[in-house]
C-alpha cells in the first residue's frame, strides 16, 4: 500500500482529504506544521485520532516569520499590498511537506487544497477543482513541477457543502470552523501587527502623516500613514471630496496616498512580474488567457505578451485596479493555471501608477 504524507489543521476540509485518500486505497500520515503561536495542535490530533492515522508535528515557526510574516510587513513598507498565502504554500507548506515526507521515507504529498492535478505529456498540470467556488488554484500559482509531480489531490471533485455533511455525519470533527484570511493576525488588525513588526525607523516611514492627492498631485488632505491603505480601498480615508473617492496609487518614495473617483478605479491592464510557469513550459511573445488578479474576481479574458520576465495584460473589458503585489494567476479553456505571476503596476489609459 502507497504511502502520502497528509498536511493537517484539524479543520474540515484536510480531515475529508484523509478519507478521501484512505478510500482511494493510500496508507495515510498526517503532518501538522506549527508556523505560529494559534497552531491547532489539539484539534488536528483529534481528527488524527478519529481517523485512525499516525500525526507527526513540525516546528515551522522561524522559518513562517522569516518567509512569510516578514515578507508581509516588507510589502506594505514598499507600498505594496502582499499575498501572504501564494507566499506560504510555496515555500514553507508545500516545501516542508514535502521535505517532512523524504525524511519520513513517503514519496506522495496531498492536502485539503480544493484544486485538480494532472499530467499533459511530460507536464504536471494544476487546475481549477470542480467546485468552482471553493477553488484554490490561485493560491498555489507559485507551486514547482517537482511539487507537484508528488501531489495527491483528494479534494478535486469535491464540494464545499459535502465535504461539511460528511464529516459532520461521520463525527470526525467537533466543531466546524472557518480558516482566518491572514492565519498570524486572527484579529485582522494589519496595521497593529505591522506597528509591532516594523523596526522604529521603518514603522516612523510607514505610518508618518502624508498628503492625500488627486491624480494632478493637488493636495487635498492628510493621510496616517500610507501602509495603512491599499489600491482600490474606498472605505475609511477619512476625507470628503463631494462624491466617494478611491485610491489609486500609493507612493511609498514621497509618502502620498493618490486619490480618484469611481471613473479612476478602473484600468485596462496591469503589468506582472515574478512569473512561474506552471502547466505551460516556459515561453515568451503574445499568447490569449483568462486571468483572475484577485482570489474573488470572475475570469477574465485577456491578451498576455511575455518579454524579458515581465507579462503586459491587456483585458478584453476594463476591471477595478488591482493592487500591486497581488497575484495574478492565468488559465486557459479548460480551467488549468498556465501560469501565474506578481502585479507590479496598473495602466490606465496608457498612464503606469
Amino acid at each position: 500500500m502507497e504511502k502520502v504524507l497528509l498536511g493537517m489543521s484539524g479543520g474540515k476540509d484536510s480531515t475529508w482529504a484523509c478519507r478521501v485518500l484512505q478510500e482511494m486505497g493510500y496508507e495515510v500520515e498526517g503532518l501538522l506544521l506549527v508556523l505560529h503561536e494559534s497552531a491547532p495542535v489539539k484539534e488536528a490530533q483529534l481528527a488524527a485520532d478519529r481517523l485512525g492515522i499516525k500525526l507527526h508535528i513540525a516546528d515551522y515557526s522561524e522559518s513562517f516569520k522569516r518567509e512569510v510574516e516578514e515578507y508581509f510587513a516588507r510589502e506594505y513598507l514598499e507600498g505594496r499590498t502582499p499575498n501572504p498565502c501564494v507566499e506560504c504554500n510555496r515555500k514553507i507548506k508545500f516545501s516542508a511537506l514535502a521535505d517532512e515526507a523524504d525524511r519520513l521515507g513517503i514519496e506522495k504529498i496531498a492536502t485539503g487544497h480544493y484544486v485538480t492535478v494532472g499530467k499533459a505529456g511530460d507536464r504536471y498540470t494544476l487546475s481549477q477543482a470542480l467546485d468552482a467556488k471553493k477553488d484554490q488554484s490561485y493560491f498555489l500559482w507559485q507551486l514547482t513541477q517537482e511539487l507537484l509531480s508528488r501531489f495527491v489531490s483528494p479534494l478535486e471533485k469535491a464540494s464545499k457543502d459535502e465535504v461539511v455533511r460528511r464529516v459532520t455525519e461521520n463525527s470526525l470533527i467537533d466543531e466546524i470552523k472557518e480558516s482566518q484570511e491572514i492565519c498570524f493576525i486572527p484579529d485582522d488588525d494589519y496595521v497593529s501587527f505591522l506597528k509591532a513588526r516594523l523596526s522604529p525607523e521603518d514603522c516612523e516611514k510607514a505610518f508618518k502623516e502624508g498628503d492625500f492627492v488627486k491624480l494632478n498631485g493637488e493636495a487635498v488632505g492628510k493621510h496616517k500613514g500610507y501602509a495603512s491603505y491599499t489600491v482600490g480601498q474606498r472605505k475609511g480615508l477619512g476625507i470628503a471630496l463631494g462624491r466617494p473617492a478611491f485610491v489609486v496609487g500609493i507612493s511609498s518614495e514621497d509618502n502620498r496616498v493618490i486619490l480618484g473617483f469611481e471613473e479612476d478605479n478602473r484600468c485596462e491592464g496591469f503589468v506582472a512580474d515574478s512569473l512561474n510557469f506552471v502547466s505551460t513550459p516556459e515561453f515568451e511573445g503574445e499568447r490569449r488567457f483568462f486571468v483572475r488578479p484577485r482570489y474573488r474576481s470572475p475570469l477574465i479574458p485577456c491578451t498576455v505578451n511575455i518579454t524579458n520576465g515581465k507579462a503586459e495584460v491587456i483585458t478584453d473589458v476594463p476591471i477595478k485596479l488591482v493592487s500591486p503585489g497581488q497575484s495574478a494567476v492565468f488559465y486557459d479553456e479548460e480551467g488549468r493555471v498556465m501560469l501565474g505571476g506578481k502585479i507590479c503596476r496598473n495602466a490606465r489609459n496608457g498612464v503606469n501608477f
